[in-house]
């Protein structure tokens, strides 16, 4: 019953002196020390918080200090107590709500962070571009690699769709030899550059305020990090090497 007694709200130490109490009665100190395991010392100090509480009394009978349990009816008292704690805390909690509520949403954007595993994962993630409420996307992606993960057929539908959405894509090729003006039109741009000097083997596309990183070797996976403050500095990392990557050839 010690688990019990501590629900009521006594500490670890005060429910085993009050248990060894009620098991053997009118005791020394050193007496319920020994039956409750515990040292003498710290048997003084819980019968005295015993004793505050109400659920130990004290007597002296020869040149000896005893000590007893009081009534387990009285354990109510400590639940009313509790309660009356807990009521005055939620008061409280209820006056200062408001203003903490004001805090928190004054506190501004908080970042979310989501996991995608697998093909599937990133396919998910892609698909999330075409959601793009500016009607604008920037990538950054190795064709070989991303071809390596879908077929050509997959990419070529994820195209037509994102164009019959009228969203603007403006990409990075990390591969000068998948390089060629097929597929460009007034909302398809396309800029290279020379893998020897970008070895990239992710994918990165950013939208709104969201930036999409693909794993596309190994443990294939998409992280998305919805944040107006990375994909703002991410936008600027990707205007930087659009104004360094090639241009298509006519």
């Amino acid at each position: 019953m010690l688990k019990e007694l501590q629900d009521f709200g006594l500490s670890e130490k005060e429910a085993r002196i009050y248990f060894a109490s009620l098991e053997i009665g009118r005791a020394t100190a050193d007496q319920l020390a020994k039956h409750a395991k515990i040292v003498r010392p710290t048997a003084y100090v819980q019968i005295k918080t015993l004793m505050e509480k109400g659920l130990m009394s004290t007597y002296e009978e020869g040149k000896k200090t005893y000590f007893a349990p009081e009534s387990p009816e009285l354990l109510k008292r400590l639940l009313l107590k509790q309660k009356d704690k807990i009521n005055s805390k939620e008061r409280d909690l209820t006056m200062l709500l408001p203003e903490l509520l004001r805090q928190f949403e004054g506190a501004g954007e908080r970042p979310v962070v989501r996991f995608f595993p697998g093909k599937e994962g990133i396919a998910t993630a892609r698909e999330m571009s075409l959601e793009a409420k500016e009607k604008k996307t920037y990538a950054i992606f190795s064709p070989a690699h991303t071809e390596n993960i879908f077929s050509s057929e997959y990419l070529d539908k994820f195209s037509d769709r994102r164009r019959s959405l009228s969203i603007h894509s403006r990409g990075i090729y990390v591969n000068k030899a998948y390089f060629n003006r097929a597929g460009l039109d007034e909302i398809t741009e396309r800029r290279a550059l020379n893998p020897e000097i970008f070895p990239l083997t992710v994918e990165i596309m950013i939208f709104d305020n969201k930036t999409v990183i693909s794993s596309l070797e190994g443990s294939l996976f998409s992280l998305l990090i919805e944040s107006k403050e990375i994909s703002s500095s991410m936008k600027v990392i990707f205007n930087f090497l659009w104004e360094r990557a090639e241009e298509p050839v006519n």
